[in-house]
C-alpha cells in the first residue's frame, strides 16, 4: 500500500488544477480538498476550515454548521477570503477518520 492514496468520489466535482479530491494516509486519516458545498458525511470529520468571502456570514455559517453535524462538534477554524472559484461564497476543507480496516480490504 502506498503512503498515499488518492481519493476520486464520482458525484464530487472534478478538482481544479493539480490535486486530489481527497488523500488517505496509512493510519486512515483523510485529507480532503477545499470543497464547494456539495455534500458529504459529517461524522468522521475531526476540524473543519471554513473559509467565506465576507466574515458578518459568520452567524448564518455557523447555524448551518451546527444543523450539519448536531451533536458532533469538530474542531474549526473561519478564515475570510477575498473570492472563491464560480461565484461561492463559502468554502471548507476538512480531516476526517476512516477505518483503515475496512478500506484495506476494498470496501469504501
Amino acid at each position: 500500500m502506498p503512503a498515499l492514496e488518492t481519493v476520486t468520489a464520482a458525484a464530487a466535482p472534478s478538482p481544479f488544477g493539480h490535486c486530489a479530491q481527497a488523500a488517505v494516509t496509512t493510519d486512515g486519516t483523510i485529507w480532503v480538498s477545499a470543497q464547494l458545498p456539495v455534500g458529504g458525511s459529517a461524522e468522521s470529520v475531526a476540524k473543519v476550515q471554513l473559509y467565506l468571502t465576507d466574515i458578518a456570514a459568520w452567524e448564518a455559517v455557523d447555524a448551518v454548521f451546527a444543523e450539519v453535524f448536531g451533536d458532533h462538534r469538530p474542531a474549526r477554524a473561519v478564515l475570510q477570503v477575498a473570492g472563491l472559484h464560480h461565484g461561492f461564497r463559502v468554502a471548507a476543507d476538512a480531516v476526517a477518520r476512516c477505518g483503515w480496516t475496512e478500506r484495506s480490504e476494498g470496501r469504501r
